[in-house]
């Protein structure tokens, strides 16, 4: 692809990337999201209120735990207080009625503001505060309560439970007692005092500390609530600007700017995205200037240029293009297909968006027979996008033509007059009359003048026909090995007088090829015929043939369904600046030998377009001193 070309594609980057710049486009999606001071203060109060719910919940129980255990301690110390009291005021066993120690039971009872139970050591119940008389004596045996029992066995007992008798859940605390005051262990055990409080009162204490406890957290989760309001309101106030001044440089307004008023971070953000803006706007007239020198080249290009996208839709085509084309004035979004029907154009784009790579092309815009334009499709954006390159070669090709036209016409001018005069000097020649020795050199002078003119005009008639398309290829499956013989029957007296020799290394069963055999002939003769030439007296000169193995040389890259021909000898080379015009018409590297030997400088030009008529490429690869190698590569 032509560098103008490349600039071309460049071009139609930066117009696609500036018609798709967010910061130049308005911000067409907008959405209702919660803002940075709500979000802040809810995430205060929820982390506050999380640690006010666990300090409550940790608070209310260890203020349960401890109101139990004071509870209890307090029971303790009563039931302790009442167990001396009844030793020293019980009867002995034997003496024990109701009358006796119900009283005492009710008194100390009173004086606790407390259950108090006496037990005795069958589970009879002989006194008790909430039950007397009849209802006394009817109370269930009590030996096999949980806290008489520890106290019997453990010297204690202690039970939250419900009270059958009294329909109420008690704590209790019972305690042993023995008929010797002075040793607890030493005496003789006659019952269990027992006291209990209510826990209807301690679940009324403990729920007065959690009330308190809960109406100090809302305290402080309103007091939370009140300073995250406004310290938020502090924070989010330099955002709330910078996003105010994002929205407007969103909307276009590129010039918005945030005022900086602290230094601290959100000032220094402020400071930076004010030097962001400030670049941006740099850049932005930098690609709007490049934008419109963009547009000025396009519009005044003599090329045709495209956009299309990745569902072949036009978007974008300078005027050239829309006069090429014809397109209508609507043609943006519309499909390339749609608007133009050319079938080769399709194909080109198709090649390139299934390759991904440049596809080039020669096609025919109008009605001519000749290809009228050249076509270079390149992807862009990864393929999303496609720059179609239009260059008209109407005129090119009319003026080929005319040259064409112009050799054929003159060589066949020429022919006349060359038979003519060779036809007179052979005359000349035969006749006795003209036997002096200065005669005779003037016409043999005058024979191999006029033959090498009628061989150059007959090469230019060659090219001439090649180049205008004329030569009707007559292709047929042809055996490489059957050239061999026709060849080194053209060749052996001038091999054997330079002292050269021709190998022909072509495999005995190599794949035929399908060629026009006679100008493929020519191809041969004529580059076995240049080899002679350049190649030194006692060189070599080696035709070969092989199936592409994928493989790239320096010169080319080999397809792997090609055949590869080479014609290689030990000559003296061909400098490196002269490579790439051997192929070019009356072109030679050595004018002196190459006149000394007779050539034409049209060979290797005929060489060249009889392989180019196969849709086949040559090339060569050669080093001073040590030879060239001319390459043929042909389709399967």
């Amino acid at each position: 692809m032509s560098r103008g070309h490349v600039s071309v594609c460049k071009l139609c980057r930066n117009r696609a990337m500036i018609l798709s710049n967010p910061i130049i486009l308005r911000s067409r999606q907008r959405g209702t999201i919660m803002n940075i001071r709500t979000q802040l203060t809810f995430r205060y109060i929820g982390i506050v209120l999380l640690v006010l719910l666990a300090m409550y919940f940790y608070l209310a129980t260890v203020l349960k735990d401890s109101m139990s255990s004071h509870i209890t301690s307090e029971l303790e110390i009563q039931a302790t207080l009442t167990r001396e009291f009844l030793i020293e005021e019980l009867p002995t066993e034997d003496n024990f009625t109701y009358a006796l120690i119900d009283p005492l039971v009710d008194k100390l009872g009173r004086a606790n503001n407390a259950r108090v139970t006496f037990i005795d050591l069958e589970g009879v119940v002989w006194g008790d505060t909430e039950r007397d008389g009849q209802a006394l004596r009817e109370m269930d045996n009590h030996l096999t309560r949980p806290e008489v029992q520890d106290a019997i066995k453990k010297g204690s007992g202690i039970r939250d439970r419900y009270s059958n008798t009294t329909q109420t859940e008690f704590r209790y605390f019972a305690l042993p007692i023995h008929s010797n005051v002075g040793s607890e262990t030493a005496g003789t055990l006659i019952g269990i005092c027992r006291v209990a409080l209510p826990m209807a009162a301690v679940n009324t204490a403990i729920g007065k500390l959690r009330q308190m406890a809960l109406i100090a957290s809302v305290a402080g989760l309103i007091l939370v609530i009140v300073f995250s309001v406004f310290s938020t309101g502090a924070i989010t106030k330099p955002i709330e600007k910078l996003t105010q001044v994002t929205q407007s440089l969103a909307a276009g307004n590129i010039s918005s700017r945030v005022p900086v008023d602290s230094s601290n971070e959100l000032g220094q953000l402020s400071h930076n995205f004010n030097l962001m803006a400030d670049r941006i706007q740099e850049q932005i007239d930098t690609i709007s200037e490049e934008h419109r020198r963009s547009e000025t080249i396009l519009k005044n290009m003599g090329e045709g240029v495209l956009l299309v996208n990745g569902v072949s839709e036009i978007t974008y085509a300078n005027p050239t293009a829309i006069s090429m084309l014809e397109l209508p004035d609507d043609y943006i979004g519309k499909a390339l297909i749609e608007i133009n029907r050319i079938p080769e154009l399709q194909a080109l784009l198709k090649k390139a968006e299934q390759t991904e790579t440049i596809a080039f092309a020669e096609i025919q815009l109008g009605n001519l027979r000749e290809p009228e334009a050249e076509v270079t499709v390149v992807p862009v954006s990864a393929g999303q996008e496609y720059v179609i390159v239009i260059h008209d070669v109407t005129k090119e090709r009319q003026l080929e033509r005319i040259r064409a036209d112009f050799v054929a016409n003159v060589s066949h001018e020429l022919r006349t007059p060359l038979t003519t005069i060779r036809g007179y000097a052979e005359t000349l020649l035969g006749e006795n009359s003209v036997r002096t020795k200065t005669g005779e050199q003037f016409i043999v002078k005058i024979l191999n003048h006029a033959a090498r003119l009628t061989s150059l005009v007959s090469d230019l008639l060659e090219l001439s026909r090649l180049e205008l398309g004329e030569v009707e290829l007559k292709r047929s499956p042809c055996d490489l090995n059957t050239f061999h013989a026709p060849i080194l029957d053209v060749f052996e007296p001038l091999l054997e007088e330079s002292g050269l020799v021709l190998k022909w290394e072509v495999p005995e069963k190599f794949p035929r090829v399908n060629v026009d055999r006679q100008l493929f002939m020519q191809i041969f003769v004529n580059l076995i015929d240049n080899a002679i030439k350049y190649t030194p007296d006692g060189g070599a000169i080696i035709v070969s043939a092989e199936i592409c193995s994928g493989e790239g040389t320096e010169g080319a890259e080999i397809d792997s369904e090609e055949i590869l021909l080479r014609v290689e000898d030990t000559g003296i080379g061909i400098p490196m600046e002269s490579q790439s015009r051997v192929f070019e018409r009356f072109y030679r590297v050595d004018e002196g030998r190459a006149r000394e030997m007779g050539g034409t400088g049209l060979g290797l030009a005929i060489a060249k377009h009889i392989v180019l008529s196969h849709n086949g490429r040559i090339w060569l690869e050669s080093t001073l001193g040590q030879g060239s190698v001319f390459y043929i590569a042909l389709p399967r």
